[in-house]
């Protein structure tokens, strides 16, 4: 009777080691997972700083002018980038494109 309690207890140990390796295992792959995305977001975030960094330098060395020029291509860029359409007064007011009756007519 002894010796079937001790089987069975010894059983029972066993079978739960390897679940908690099994736990274990996974707890490990999941923080490492974590781990790497944590050091990726860190790398964008310093490689968008920089980035940033140029954009502002390249700006700086330009005359104002260039620098005006500049932020208004930019902005046109957004607006164009998120579908925006142009200021309303800025198209009632812009000249309408006029086909050239010339080239459709034959002499």
């Amino acid at each position: 009777m002894r010796t079937k309690l001790i089987i069975i207890f010894i059983i029972a140990l066993l079978s739960t080691t390897t679940g908690c390796k099994k736990w274990a295992v996974r707890h490990k792959q999941r923080r490492d997972l974590r781990e790497l995305e944590q050091k990726q977001r860190e790398k964008d975030k310093e490689k968008l700083q920089k980035y940033q960094e140029a954009v502002k330098r390249h700006a700086s060395i330009q005359d104002k002018k260039t620098r005006k020029a500049m932020k208004k291509q930019y902005r046109k860029a957004q607006r164009h980038n998120t579908n925006q359409k142009e200021f309303f007064i800025k198209r009632w007011f812009k000249g309408k494109k006029r086909v050239n009756s010339s080239k459709g007519s034959k002499n």
